[in-house]
């Protein structure tokens, strides 16, 4: 067996050990880092003590819980709605060439346009009403899912699909017993990417135009000049979520993969 092959096995469990120790030093390097902040703004930047304060606060008020909850519905709306859409095209572009050829100059459009953009169209067409912050929100999303999961589709095996015409295979035995079970990795990315960008896209949204949710205090805050509890309303949010994606990707992920091994 060569080095290359040992290489894997004899470092495998080397940053898991370390991992602790090092996010244990990144958290005290940021907490130096924020303190000298603090100092050299004369106050601007508020201190840990202040941040920590106003994390108390805010989660011991009611109130906060309800707009996580809008914030919440906006992001699975614009999720589940953006993954459906761009795996159904994203599918279709990996299986025909007509289909590619007519969406990829159309896709790399979208790629290229800011997320700001999507919500300025769309509070200019469709005014500030929460459904036009959540068709920008859709259309910023599909472009990310649908690329991930074309290049998935045309990396499969070809091998496979003369198989599954020798054994007659109907359409959907083929789409999930043959095509889904290849690109079951690919899935996953795409959820996870879709859902990373779904809820700062959705703050950003809420920041620009919505009068509730999470993104609207981050802004009420930020214009009345309480800097510590923008931040933390802030750290709340993501730690959120973090938890949220690895619960819930980290369970899908085991199923999927687990499926497509079977």
């Amino acid at each position: 067996m060569t080095a290359l092959a040992l290489a894997p096995r004899r470092w495998a469990g080397i940053p898991r050990a370390r991992s602790p120790l090092a996010l244990l030093v990144a958290v005290v390097l940021l907490a130096i880092a924020w303190q000298i902040g603090t100092i050299v703004s004369d106050g601007w930047v508020p201190s840990l003590d202040r941040i920590g304060v106003a994390v108390v606060a805010n989660l011991t008020d009611p109130a906060i819980y309800g707009q996580m909850a809008i914030t919440a519905r906006r992001i699975l709306i614009g999720f589940f709605a953006a993954t459906a859409i761009g795996v159904a095209l994203g599918f279709l572009m990996g299986l025909d060439r007509r289909v590619e050829a007519f969406f990829r100059p159309v896709v790399t459009m979208l790629l290229a346009i800011p997320d700001p953009v999507y919500i300025i169209v769309a509070i200019l067409v469709l005014g500030t009403d929460e459904s036009s912050g959540l068709i920008a929100l859709i259309l910023a999303l599909i472009p990310f899912v649908v690329v991930i999961v074309h290049g998935a589709v045309r990396a499969r095996e070809r091998q496979l699909d003369e198989m599954s015409r020798v054994y007659k295979l109907g359409r959907w035995a083929y789409l999930t017993e043959v095509l889904g079970r290849q690109i079951a990795p690919a899935l996953i990315v795409a959820a996870r990417t879709c859902f990373a960008f779904s809820w700062k896209i959705v703050v950003l949204i809420e920041a620009l135009s919505q009068p509730e949710g999470i993104g609207s205090q981050i802004y009420y805050s930020f214009r009345l000049l309480r800097s510590a509890d923008m931040i933390a309303l802030a750290l709340i949010f993501i730690v959120l979520m973090r938890i949220v994606e690895s619960a819930a990707f980290g369970f899908a992920e085991r199923r999927l993969m687990g499926w497509s091994h079977r």
